[in-house]
C-alpha cells in the first residue's frame, strides 16, 4: 500500500536511525553484521528519499496554479477533471538526480511493461509533460564534449557588447533576460453580462410571459334585463432560453510550452478573455435567430422616449443629451425604478460629463461614489464596449443608451453553471508535437421583459 508523505518521512528517519545505531558511538570497527545492517538501512533511506522528493515535487507542481480559479475547470480529453496545475508539468524539466534511484527505475519498468498503464508516483520526477519519462543515465548522450573528452567552456570579453547579436566584444555571450510574465491586454467593458440576471441551466427552459393585461368592464344594473360581468382574459406568450456553444482552440508546440513557462498561463488566460469578448458581443447585438445565437439587448427593448434626439454638431448637442437622460427615466415603470441602471459605452459616459460641465447645472447628472461606482441621475452605470457610439455622421437613428432593470429585463443562461471550461487535447496533434487547449461553454441570452429596459435613440443631421 502506498504511503503518504508523512509516513514516508517517518520511515526515512527510522532507516537513518537504524544506520546510525549500526555505526555505534565508541569508534570500534563494525562487525560484518553491523556493516550489513548499516548498508541495508542506508539503501532503504536513499530509496525512501527519492519517493519523498517525488511526492514533494508533485505537490509543488500542483500548487503552482490556483485550481480554484473562478470560471475555470480543466479536463483531460477523456472528460476527467484535473487541476490546472497539470499544465505546469509541461515546462518542468525532469530532475535527473531524482531519477537515479531504485524506486524510479522500478516504476519506469512497470510503466513500459504495461504499455503506459501503470503510473507510479515516483515517475513524476522524470515526467517531460507530454506523457514521456526520463531514462536514467541517458543524459550522457546529450552533453557535448570535445574530442579529448572535456566539456566546452564559455569565454566572455571584458566588455560585454551592446546587443548580443554580434560576436564583437563578447556580444554572443551576453545574456538578455526576459521577464517571466507576458503583459496581457485588458479585458474590455462587458456591462450587459454584469448587469443581467445570470442563471445556470441543465436543459432548454421555456419562460412564460404575460403579453397583455386582462381587462375589466362596468357591469350594468340588473333590473328587467340580465347584465353580466364583462372584460377580456389576459394574453400570454413565452420565450425559450437555449444554449449555444461558444469556444476557441489554441495549438501550442511542446517545445514552446516547455521552454516558455509564462506562455502556459498566458494561453489559458487569453482563451478566457477571447471567450468573454465574443459572448459580450452576442449578448449586446446577437440576432437571436432560432438555432443560431443569443438575442442581443440592443434593438430588442422598449422604445423609451420614441422619437430620436437630433444631434447636429452644434453646442446644443450637450443639452439634447442631458435632456434625453432625464426624459427616459420617466418612460420606465415604477416597478423597475428601484433596481434600474444604465448601459452605455465609456465614450458616451464621457460625453455626458462634458455636457454637464458645459451646462454648469446646479444638480450634477453624473456622480462618482466613494468606492468608485459611477452613477447618472443616482443610478449605477455599466459600461459595455459593444454599445453603439453617439452618431457623428448623418444617420436616421442609433441607440447608444439603455436604461432599466436589467435583472428583470434580460436573462443569461449558462449551461452547467457559470464557469468556462478548458479542455486539454493531447492526442489529436501528438504526432506533430503539439498540444491543443480548448476553452468553451454553452450560453444563451434573451430579453424576457422588454418594458423593463428602455432605449434612448439619437440621430444626426
Amino acid at each position: 500500500m502506498s504511503m503518504n508523505l508523512f509516513e514516508l518521512k517517518s520511515e526515512h528517519k527510522a532507516a537513518l536511525d537504524t544506520a546510525e545505531a549500526a555505526l555505534g558511538t565508541n569508534g570500534h570497527a563494525m562487525t560484518a553484521s553491523e556493516t550489513e545492517q548499516y548498508e541495508t538501512s542506508m539503501k532503504r533511506a536513499t530509496a525512501i528519499e527519492g519517493q519523498i522528493k517525488a511526492r514533494e515535487r508533485m505537490s509543488t507542481i500542483r500548487s503552482n496554479f490556483p485550481s480554484g480559479m473562478p470560471g475555470l475547470g480543466l479536463c483531460t480529453d477523456g472528460g476527467g477533471e484535473m487541476p490546472i496545475g497539470f499544465m505546469q508539468t509541461l515546462a518542468t524539466a525532469p530532475s535527473l538526480a531524482d531519477t537515479r534511484n531504485p524506486e524510479y527505475a522500478k516504476s519506469l519498468v512497470s510503466f513500459l511493461r504495461t504499455g503506459g498503464k501503470a503510473h507510479g508516483d515516483e515517475l513524476i520526477v522524470g515526467a517531460d509533460g507530454q506523457g514521456g519519462y526520463h531514462i536514467p543515465g541517458s543524459e550522457q548522450y546529450t552533453r557535448q564534449r570535445f574530442a579529448n573528452g572535456s566539456f566546452p567552456k564559455m569565454y566572455g570579453a571584458a566588455y560585454e557588447g551592446t546587443d548580443g547579436n554580434s560576436n564583437g566584444s563578447g556580444g554572443y555571450t551576453v545574456s538578455v533576460p526576459t521577464v517571466l510574465q507576458i503583459v496581457p491586454l485588458a479585458l474590455p467593458d462587458l456591462g450587459i453580462f454584469d448587469a443581467a440576471l445570470v442563471i445556470p441551466t441543465a436543459t432548454d427552459i421555456k419562460i412564460p410571459q404575460q403579453a397583455s393585461f386582462g381587462t375589466a368592464a362596468i357591469k350594468g344594473e340588473s333590473t328587467g334585463t340580465t347584465a353580466t360581468f364583462g372584460g377580456n382574459d389576459p394574453a400570454f406568450g413565452q420565450i425559450e432560453l437555449r444554449s449555444y456553444m461558444v469556444g476557441a482552440l489554441r495549438l501550442a508546440s511542446w517545445e514552446l510550452l516547455q521552454d516558455v513557462q509564462a506562455f502556459q498561463q498566458f494561453i489559458v488566460d487569453d482563451l478566457l478573455r477571447g471567450q468573454r469578448i465574443l459572448e459580450g458581443q452576442l449578448l449586446a447585438t446577437g440576432t437571436g435567430s432560432a438555432n443560431s445565437q443569443p438575442q442581443g439587448a440592443f434593438g430588442n427593448t422598449g422604445t423609451g422616449t420614441g422619437a430620436a434626439y437630433a444631434l447636429t454638431g452644434a453646442a446644443t448637442d450637450g443639452t439634447a443629451l442631458l435632456n434625453s437622460l432625464f426624459d427616459v427615466t420617466a418612460t420606465l415603470k415604477g416597478a423597475y425604478q428601484a433596481n434600474a441602471s444604465w448601459i452605455m459605452s465609456r465614450a458616451t459616459g464621457l460625453a455626458v460629463r462634458r455636457a454637464q460641465m458645459q451646462a454648469n447645472i446646479f444638480v450634477p447628472v453624473a456622480t462618482v461614489d466613494a468606492d468608485g461606482t459611477e452613477r447618472i441621475l443616482g443610478k449605477p452605470v455599466f459600461y459595455d464596449v459593444n454599445a453603439p457610439a453617439l452618431p457623428t455622421a448623418t444617420t436616421a437613428g442609433v441607440v447608444p443608451v439603455l436604461y432599466g432593470d436589467f435583472k428583470s429585463g434580460y436573462i443569461v443562461g449558462v449551461r452547467g453553471g457559470a464557469g468556462i471550461n478548458v479542455k486539454i487535447l493531447d492526442q489529436p496533434w501528438a504526432a506533430q508535437g503539439q498540444l491543443g487547449i480548448l476553452a468553451y461553454r454553452r450560453i444563451d441570452g434573451k430579453v424576457r421583459r422588454s418594458e423593463a429596459i428602455q432605449a434612448v435613440t439619437f440621430s444626426h443631421s
